[in-house]
């Protein structure tokens, strides 16, 4: 009886076996939606290195686009300028910078949030050409916590967004925001640094309203408003603000759209970064308001970071209609911000667990080359900030250095990473101005 039994084991074993190398032999499969992945029998043993994912992995995919060409000046990633000096707005800006403002508008989505990368690429721009203060802030923000450029507290709000709640009551101005006060409305700004030359705010309302403000924690305003059916500011009267908290007792249509802290010369970086944008969410803004809101602010230069909340694991498109919605959103925000230069940057590098390793996810190959051809029909500037990164695999040395250089989600930068980055862009931006000025 014993050696029956010993005899089925075997056989079930044998069974087993076969059956788990011919579930490895199949390719990956979906079931009602779910998708499944094949099970790697050699996981275990194989290397601790993380394997590269080949870069031609993308030329198997339908609608494939050109591989990227790799533009480096003595190790450092340079700018394609796609159009006709398209950036000469901005380097002529520059040169008036001592006394006038170069404002720079940086949209993007949660890879600049917190001002991890747009924070140390503000500094370094107003070292060289001067300016102070953080620029954009809005009225509520999610990564108020963490932000260290400024210190900033609300409360009593109700806030609209592109990517979240919504109302015609409500239209949404840059960067697809629309705050609206509530009974016991306030807001809290604090610089961490030198004190605001310059606060001012931006709203618009059919009916008058009241604003009490407290500026350095000493001075107090109480102002009456009248009608402003399109976007306007109000710039507070005072210099050198060390804090300012302002409230609205009397809102009965009162929209905020934000507040500016800057410097009235040098550089002004607005940080318009926004979680889960994808980048066409602008679309929702109305190209009135993008006008009125560029009337006050003058960019010269428009800055767009997107990408990371568009790629896919399952996407069979080659991302085209990505494409045509970034090419339509481009062209709109030209016919609204005029006499501006306007650079995209790629996305960086991003990792996933492929076949049991982080490693680069293959469509970041396809979604550069895209972007480089969303700048090309556009004719705009671009950099590729993966290949800035380091390339291949980056994502997973800088997760995890020591110190890490990003996050353990093997997509976002840490602040020590965004500085190394943002002394990257600046270096090529300068480089670009360097160019210009030599061809004049």
């Amino acid at each position: 009886m014993r050696e029956n039994q010993l005899k089925h084991i075997f056989y079930w074993l044998i069974i087993v076996v076969v059956f788990l190398f011919a579930i490895f032999l199949l390719p990956d499969f979906s079931i009602l939606g779910y998708p499944f992945k094949k099970p790697d029998l050699l996981s275990d043993v194989q290397s601790d290195i993380v394997k590269p994912i080949r870069s031609d992995s993308m030329k198997s995919r339908k609608n494939t686009i050109e591989k990227i060409v790799v533009a480096r000046v003595k190790g450092l990633m340079t700018i394609e300028e796609f159009g006709k000096d398209n950036l000469r707005f901005f380097f002529e800006a520059i040169r008036h910078a001592k006394e006038n403002p170069v404002r720079v508008a940086f949209f993007g989505d949660s890879f600049i949030e917190g001002d991890i990368l747009c924070g140390p690429f503000r500094d370094t721009l107003q070292q060289v050409f001067g300016g102070s203060g953080v620029g954009y802030m809005p009225i509520t923000s999610e990564v108020t916590k963490f932000r260290t450029t400024i210190q900033h507290d609300f409360s009593g709000w109700k806030t609209y967004s592109m990517v979240g709640q919504k109302s015609i009551y409500a239209p949404l101005g840059l960067p697809g925001y629309c705050f609206k006060p509530m009974d016991g409305n306030e807001v809290v700004y604090k610089p961490s640094k030198k004190k605001f030359r310059t606060a001012k705010f931006f709203y618009e309302s059919e009916y008058p309203f009241t604003m009490i403000s407290t500026l350095s924690d000493s001075t107090n305003l109480r102002l009456d408003f009248s009608v402003s059916r399109g976007l306007n500011e109000f710039v507070f009267p005072h210099p050198d603000i060390s804090a300012l908290k302002i409230s609205f007792p009397l809102h009965d249509s009162l929209r905020l759209y934000g507040a500016a802290f800057e410097d009235s010369v040098g550089i002004s970086v607005d940080n318009f970064g926004m979680r889960s944008n994808p980048g066409m969410g602008l679309l929702l803004v109305d190209q009135v308001r993008l006008s009125q809101f560029n009337a006050l602010r003058d960019y010269k230069l428009v800055i767009l970071q997107f990408g990371l909340n568009v790629l896919s694991e399952r996407d069979t498109t080659g991302y085209l209609w990505y494409l045509d919605k970034m090419t339509v959103l481009i062209r709109k925000l030209k016919e609204s911000f005029t006499d501006c230069g306007f650079l995209l940057i790629s996305v960086g590098d991003r990792s996933s667990n492929q076949q049991g390793k982080f490693a680069t996810m293959p469509d970041i190959f396809v979604m550069r080359a895209l972007q480089r051809k969303i700048a090309q029909k556009s004719g705009i500037a671009f950099w590729d900030m993966f290949e800035a990164m380091g390339g291949e695999n980056s994502m997973v040395r800088y997760s995890e250095a020591q110190p890490p250089l990003a996050a353990k989600d093997y997509t976002h930068l840490t602040f020590r990473g965004g500085r190394k980055i943002a002394k990257k862009l600046a270096e090529a931006l300068l480089k670009e101005k360097a160019k210009y000025e030599r061809k004049k």
